[in-house]
Formats: structure tokens, sequence, C-alpha cells
């Protein structure tokens, strides 16, 4: 099982109820993974708001179009799209419940460290 396919298709499944908006995932997506890649790359670099300027604010907005890029890429395609719904759509209910609680800690957390650090 690919956590990053589970991802996007929980994130499918609640932001593209109708199958007509595949952007709306694709970005919540690259939003949720490049917070993660901000907060590494805040705390590997010890960048503050006086060193933020300048070539640290270059490197990330390059690695967050290149996140983007990559997942409309990767999930554009309208036949990975239904590989990955077939392959998880036919999960138990149990597995369903801790997909969704796993998805909803993962989300609560990202959100947590933007928050407090």
């Amino acid at each position: 099982m690919n956590p990053y396919y589970y991802l996007f298709y929980k994130l499918s499944r609640s932001l593209n109820k109708k199958g007509n908006n595949e952007w709306g995932p694709i970005y919540a997506l690259s939003v949720l993974i490049g917070w993660n890649i901000l907060v590494v790359y805040i705390n590997l670099f010890h960048i503050t708001e006086a060193n933020s300027k300048g070539i640290f604010k270059t490197m990330f907005g390059v690695i967050a179009i290149a996140l983007f890029i990559t997942n409309a890429i990767l999930f554009l395609n309208k036949r990975r799209g239904k590989e990955i719904t077939n392959r998880f759509k036919g999960e138990t209910e149990r597995n369903r419940k801790i997909g969704n609680l796993l998805v909803i800690l993962y989300v609560i957390l990202s959100l947590a460290l933007i928050v407090f650090i």
C-alpha cells in the first residue's frame, strides 16, 4: 500500500465528490506535504525571520513548485486515478475507519506543526 496514494484517495473522496475537480485534492495534497517539508526545511537550515529572505525563500519556492507539478503529473492521469480509486474503494469498513482516523490525525498534526513552530 502506498501511503501517498492513500492520502490522495482520501482527500479526493472528500474534496472531489462529483469527480469533476481533480485540482482540489492535488492542491490539498501539495499544501499538506509542503507544510511538512517547510517545517523540516526551517529546522534543518535554522531559518529565522532575519535570514528567511534570499536563497532560502527561493529554494523553498522551487521545492513547492516542483512538488505541485509532480502531484499534477501524477494525479491528473485519469488511468492512475482510476487505479488508485479501484485499489482502495474495496477496503473493509474497519480499514476505512482506521484510514480516516489516520488521515485526520495526519492533517491535525501537520496543522499543529505550523502553529507551534
